[in-house]
C-alpha cells in the first residue's frame, strides 16, 4: 500500500465496519423492535458503508497517482462499485419503508449483487499484494462479497413469500459482512504498521550510511 491515501483507506475501513454492524443490528431488530425501525437502521448502515467505501476509493486513487500498480486500480474500482451497491441498498430499503416492498426487495437484490462484484474485485486486487497480512484483506473482502450474495438470495426468498428463510439469510449475510470488515481493519492496521517500521528503518539506515 502506498503511503499516499493511507489515512483515507484506514478511516474508510472503520466506517465500513460501523456501517456493517449498523446494518446487521437493523436486520436483527426487525422482529425484536419493529420492522420499520430495523429497516431504517439497515438503510443507515448501508449509507455509512457507501461513505466508507467512497473514502477508501479516494484513498486508493491517491495511492494510484503515486504508484501506477494495476492491483491498486482494481481495488479502487471495486470500492466505487461497492459504494454504488450500498447506495442502491439504501434507496431500496427506503422504498420498503414507504410500503413498496416488492420493488424494494428486487432493488435490494440488485444492490447486493453489485456489492458482491465490487468486493470480489477488491479481493482480486488485494490478492496481488505481497506480505502475510494482505491475505486477511483478501479474506475480508471475500466475506463481504459472500455476505452480500447471501443478502441477495435472502431478498429473492422474500420476493417468493418465503419470509422466514429470507430474513434468516439477511441476518446471516449481514453478520458475515461484519466479520469481513473486522478482517480488513486487522489487515490494514498491520500493513500500515509494517510500512511505518520499514520507513523508520530505512531512514535510520540512511542516517548511519552517511
Amino acid at each position: 500500500m502506498s503511503k499516499a491515501g493511507e489515512d483515507l483507506i484506514f478511516t474508510g475501513a472503520w466506517f465500513l465496519l460501523f456501517g456493517t454492524v449498523t446494518s446487521a443490528v437493523g436486520v436483527s431488530c426487525k422482529h425484536l423492535v419493529s420492522m420499520d425501525f430495523g429497516r431504517r437502521l439497515f438503510a443507515k448502515g448501508n449509507a455509512i458503508e457507501a461513505f466508507g467505501n467512497s473514502l477508501q476509493a479516494v484513498g486508493r486513487e491517491k495511492s494510484y497517482s503515486v504508484e501506477k500498480k494495476e492491483n491498486i486500480l482494481k481495488i479502487m474500482i471495486g470500492s466505487w462499485i461497492q459504494a454504488a451497491g450500498n447506495s442502491t441498498n439504501t434507496f431500496a430499503t427506503n422504498l420498503e419503508i414507504q410500503g413498496l416492498e416488492e420493488e424494494g426487495h428486487k432493488l435490494n437484490a440488485v444492490g447486493s449483487v453489485i456489492q458482491t462484484i465490487g468486493a470480489s474485485l477488491e479481493a482480486l486486487g488485494a490478492s496481488e499484494e505481497t506480505g502475510y497480512y494482505a491475505k486477511f484483506e483478501v479474506y475480508g473482502n471475500e466475506l463481504i462479497g459472500l455476505g452480500a450474495l447471501i443478502d441477495g438470495i435472502g431478498n429473492v426468498a422474500l420476493l417468493n413469500d418465503k419470509d422466514i428463510l429470507g430474513e434468516q439469510l439477511l441476518m446471516f449475510g449481514s453478520w458475515i459482512q461484519v466479520i469481513g470488515a473486522i478482517s480488513i481493519i486487522y489487515a490494514l492496521s498491520h500493513i500500515i504498521r509494517e510500512e511505518e517500521e520499514n520507513h523508520k528503518n530505512e531512514y535510520q539506515y540512511g542516517q548511519y550510511s552517511h
